[in-house]
């Protein structure tokens, strides 16, 4: 059965490029549809976001009017009685094609569709016209925290609000910048002769499901929580800025938000690190165009020594790619030079491992391969260069850190 149609119009690509829009329906959350009225003998009930019938993956922090979260693949789960739902919620994003926050909807199970959010709406129906009875419903953040940061205020109940179900899976946690975040996952695009150039970020087509990160956890049985921002590094951003870095990112609830994040909650399993693209490829026209040895070691030795801390039977996995795999040499010079990152990554990881750390792992990640599988936006991995990062990544686990 062929896919519905959009509202309004696709998006313009630059001709002779081919361009495969692998989630068809970006805008059909946001269309009119003629669904059934909710049951007259059943009452509309308001519950607060902070209700603990509320059930959260991943980093939020409470409000004085709800819960704030802005991660990619923060995901919300509720269970109730009735034959609708709809949700209150306040969101920061500015609007435009990258400035609009996007969510997938599941309910009962069912393929997720996803929904614009808007900063001056304040309700959304998830669900109407249902058979009255017991339901679910999953809300997955699509969008990272660039886009903008939302706060969930209520569930608004056509019935009664009931108590999730039991939440046993392991978590894995992933660490990371634009890679990990599903950065323009839903597009891929056959890269073409010069002056071609890869289309740029929309808000729509991020897609953490698609991404390496959810594919793993999800292919182990675990459940994923992405910690992650575009442009982010371990010691110098991709501006070459230093504010804002992936280590500091880690110990807030919300990034650009003055909130720790509470470490009391569930340790993770596994935690995956995926992180020095940025420092590797910042630079360019500048005297720093190589990223500096003796500084990201630094930094990453302290980040690792900081999630040991923090997460003490952890299995902890550095990785680098697939946008690239640490190398990076000086251009238009009479006497290039290069360093590599992913060595770097290496000799870090060897470091801990003869301190005594058996639960650290070096895992190497293949790069892309733009005229076999495609590149999202901006360069980025296509999903079919996501699937096989996950595959990788999946048999890594299974054979070396948990055989």
């Amino acid at each position: 059965m062929s896919p519905p149609v959009p509202c309004g119009s696709a998006a313009r690509r630059p001709p002779g490029v081919l361009v495969i829009l692998l989630g068809l329906g970006l805008t059909v959350a946001a269309c009119k549809t003629s669904e059934p009225s909710p049951s007259p003998s059943l009452a509309w009930v308001s519950v607060p976001a902070a209700d603990t019938r509320v059930r959260y993956t991943g980093r939020t922090y409470r409000s004085a009017t709800g819960v704030v979260f802005s991660h990619p693949g923060v995901t919300i789960r509720a269970s109730f009685w009735g034959d609708a739902l709809r949700m209150k919620l306040h969101d920061a994003g500015l609007g435009g094609e990258v400035g609009t926050n996007y969510f997938d909807v599941s309910i009962d199970g069912a393929t997720p569709r996803p929904l614009a959010v808007h900063r001056h709406q304040p309700t959304y129906v998830l669900a109407t016209g249902l058979a009255v009875g017991p339901h679910t419903v999953e809300l997955v953040k699509r969008t990272e925290s660039s886009v903008g940061s939302s706060e969930l205020v209520a569930l608004e109940v056509h019935g009664e609000l009931q108590e999730p179900p039991a939440h046993a899976k392991p978590l894995m946690e992933f660490i990371g910048d634009s890679i990990t975040c599903g950065y323009g996952s839903e597009v891929s695009v056959i890269p073409q002769t010069p002056p071609w150039s890869a289309p740029t970020f929309t808000s729509a087509h991020q897609n953490p499901r698609r991404g390496y990160a959810w594919l793993t956890a999800l292919a182990l049985g675990a459940e994923p929580v992405l910690v992650c921002y575009s442009g982010r590094g371990v010691y110098r951003n991709l501006d070459a800025s230093t504010a804002g870095l992936i280590p500091a990112l880690y110990e807030l609830a919300v990034p650009d938000h003055a909130v720790p994040w509470d470490f009391s909650h569930a340790s993770p399993d596994v935690i995956v690190v995926n992180a020095g693209t940025n420092d590797t490829f910042a630079g360019h026209g500048t005297a720093q165009y190589l990223p500096d040895e003796a500084a990201f070691k630094s930094a990453y030795r302290a980040f690792l020594q900081r999630l040991r801390t923090l997460h003490p039977r952890a299995h902890i996995i550095c990785t680098l790619g697939s946008m690239t795999d640490g190398h990076k040499e000086t251009e238009g010079t009479d006497t290039p030079s290069s360093v590599h990152v992913g060595h770097w990554l290496t000799d870090l990881v060897t470091e801990r491992q003869q301190q005594g750390d058996a639960r650290v792992y070096r895992h190497e990640m293949a790069e892309q391969a733009p005229e076999l599988d495609g590149v999202a936006e901006d360069w980025h991995p296509s999903a079919a260069t996501h699937l096989k990062m996950a595959e990788a990544l999946r048999r890594f686990i299974e054979t070396v850190v948990r055989p």
